[in-house]
């Protein structure tokens, strides 16, 4: 909701890629609320800038943006494969995730509007310098203890020890085959 309720304050427009985007920030950003009572004037929704632009449909590896945009299939997108889905990856998707092993930004990688975002400054957003150590042999061995450790109070959290391991062997089959 909190997507939907920026829109309609004016703080960016739903792209084609279903995210919210800023004119000045693209769509690298967090959202949250204030709840005040504080009588404040709201400003009005602004208008999308996405006009003719398609690059992130047609970078999407999975198609899951319509080719219209502005409407994403859950069900074929990276993020949700490796994030939220608690089954067994379709077989449909081998040789389509790269190497994303936990979620997807290929929709705002290639996003135009995302040349105006600017890196965090958060030292707590940094990865675990064990994390930007790990070799492909150290992924594929990945214990519950060294998961935990290189994961703590990290968003990985929420697909879980078992949930990553399935996302690892689903990306290592597709090398061997």
């Amino acid at each position: 909701m909190e997507r939907d309720w920026a829109k309609r304050a004016g703080i960016g427009w739903i792209g084609k890629n279903t995210l919210l985007i800023h004119p000045k920030a693209g769509s690298y950003f967090f959202l949250a609320e204030l709840i005040i009572d504080l009588e404040l004037e709201p400003d009005g929704p602004m208008k999308d800038y996405c006009g003719d632009c398609r690059r992130c449909i047609d970078a999407c590896p999975t198609e899951a943006i319509s080719p219209q945009g502005y409407l994403l299939d859950a069900s074929k997108c990276i993020s949700y494969l490796t994030i939220e889905l608690k089954d067994a990856i379709p077989e449909s998707f081998r040789g389509k995730m790269d190497n994303w092993m936990f979620g997807c930004d290929v929709c705002q990688e290639v996003c135009p509007w995302n040349r105006f975002s600017t890196p965090h400054n958060e030292p707590a957003f940094e990865p675990q310098p064990e994390l930007l150590a790990m070799t492909r042999r150290d992924w594929e061995e990945l214990t519950e203890e060294v998961f935990g450790k290189v994961f703590q109070g990290s968003a990985v959290k929420r697909a879980g020890y078992q949930g990553l391991k399935r996302n690892i062997r689903f990306l290592v089959e597709k090398l061997k085959s």
